[in-house]
């Protein structure tokens, strides 16, 4: 469920207002292995039930001690996309130096309300042009206690999968929510800013 509190200083992106039915299906199935939990564990993360989501999803474990958000798992569209696998890759490496302390906050406040965020983001390609993605994220625990990981889905809005130019920097962005999962949303102050 969308949140009330929204970023008032972004316009929406044009061509992406609200959340993709793809977005809302992720939400779904994650709904569907958390079961009676707060979150779901890494184990109840299957293919059976994220197939359709397998090639734009990526798994992070937020570095507690450092402002790093290291991949632990990508689907094959990130290797394509990125022409090289990102297990291991900071995530914020990818993005504008200027947004990566917010988007490191704002992924420790998902783990910490618990709850979920969703965005649309646009990216500066190699060839200096720009495409817009949507973000799905939400917490998952790796075993047990608190939330420690938070699963992605991104979706490339009226992009045929085999037409998506090279990244060069994910930017700030434009359009934004918390997900409220049961627990409620950070306060206010937390991402005035949001992350790309």
């Amino acid at each position: 469920m969308l949140s009330s509190r929204t970023d008032t200083h972004f316009a929406p992106a044009q061509g992406m207002t609200g959340r993709s039915p793809e977005s809302v299906s992720f939400e779904e199935a994650w709904e569907a292995a958390r079961g009676s939990r707060d979150v779901p564990p890494r184990s109840a993360i299957d293919l059976r039930r994220f197939a359709p989501f397998a090639r734009w999803f990526a798994i992070i474990e937020p570095d507690p001690e450092a402002v790093a958000l290291p991949f632990r798992l990508t689907g094959s569209g990130f290797r394509e996309f990125f022409g090289h696998d990102l297990t291991g890759v900071d995530y914020l490496t990818l993005t504008d130096p200027s947004i990566r302390q917010l988007a490191y906050d704002c992924v420790m406040a998902c783990l910490k309300e618990p709850c979920g965020l969703w965005q649309a983001t646009p990216a500066t390609t190699a060839e200096g042009g720009s495409i817009l993605y949507e973000y799905t994220i939400l917490p998952i625990v790796k075993a047990g206690g608190a939330p420690d990981h938070i699963v992605i889905f991104v979706n490339f809005e009226a992009k045929p999968a085999n037409d998506l130019p090279g990244l060069q920097q994910i930017e700030h962005s434009t359009v934004w929510h918390w997900l409220d999962i049961g627990f409620g949303v950070p306060p206010a102050q937390v991402g005035q800013a949001p992350f790309g």
